[in-house]
């Protein structure tokens, strides 16, 4: 009796082990993340080989003005591109998504100053940006649903791969929300596929990104960045809590102060 359950017992033991092992391997993305870089420099990286991303040509580090000239641009695209461009060149303020309290979506997401924390469940990954207070949800093994209602950041499903990475495939975006920083469109047709990988020590994460978009560009195009833990942060203050709440006005059109008068009701509720 005792042979006959000896394998039995075998393949328990050799079935836990796969599980442990399994769970063992999912990556933790605990901690509070942000770009190591600042201010205009925090823009997407070209890839090593092939279509790469938009690009800030002017050189005053004032603007953002992208290569609106760009062969993945389809033309309606283009023209958007120049028409952010020429508003920059122009001396005019060009307000930002981000600035509107808009939420950026996605790739925008990934440009921005503030930090980023991942929260872990074996069915979700929770995506808490400190700009706004912004959310994002990415749900694990699963399929995108057939026709899904398109909101600000999408529906994204998202599965870990060879132990350090987290893949997210993200669609049905709101049209509202920009590409970049250079005031790229999107259309209902918009794709991103993003890779984050951590490094050994979890000292870094380096993100690369596909996008697709046939109502928008010529080509599919890819691009990478990076996320460094807050602590390593160039000016730093230990003292400082490293997530805080940065809280936007809804519908705020008057970013930059004074060009709107504030409403303010003057009768007495009293």
């Amino acid at each position: 009796m005792a042979r006959a359950r000896f394998p039995a017992a075998c393949l328990l033991l050799t079935a836990l082990s796969a599980a442990e092992a399994g769970a063992q391997a999912i990556p933790d993305f605990s901690g509070y993340w942000v770009r190591p870089e600042a201010g205009n420099e925090r823009m997407f990286y070209p890839p090593a080989s092939g279509p790469g991303p938009l690009v800030n040509t002017d050189t005053s580090g004032e603007f953002t003005i992208g290569n609106h000239d760009s062969p993945i641009l389809l033309p309606h695209a283009a023209a958007a591109v120049k028409a952010h461009g020429d508003q920059g060149r122009a001396g005019n303020v060009i307000f930002p998504p981000w600035s509107l309290c808009w939420p950026t979506g996605v790739p925008l997401n990934l440009n921005m100053a503030e930090a980023v924390q991942f929260l872990q469940t074996g069915e979700q990954v929770t995506m808490l940006y400190q700009r706004g207070m912004q959310l994002r949800r990415i749900d694990l093994n699963k399929p995108h649903p057939p026709n899904p209602k398109p909101s600000w950041y999408g529906y994204s499903v998202g599965r870990y791969e060879g132990g350090n990475t987290l893949v997210i495939d993200t669609i049905a975006q709101d049209i509202r929300s920009s590409v970049d920083r250079v005031g790229t469109p999107k259309s209902d047709a918009f794709r991103v596929v993003e890779r984050y990988t951590i490094s050994p020590d979890r000292q870094r994460i380096d993100v690369a990104f596909t996008v697709t978009d046939p109502k928008t560009f010529t080509t599919t195009w890819s691009a990478h960045m990076s996320y460094v833990p807050i602590q390593s942060r160039r000016g730093y203050d230990p003292a400082d809590r490293p997530f805080t709440e940065v809280v936007c006005a809804e519908n705020n059109k008057d970013a930059a102060g004074g060009f709107y008068p504030i409403p303010v009701d003057e009768t007495p509720d009293f």
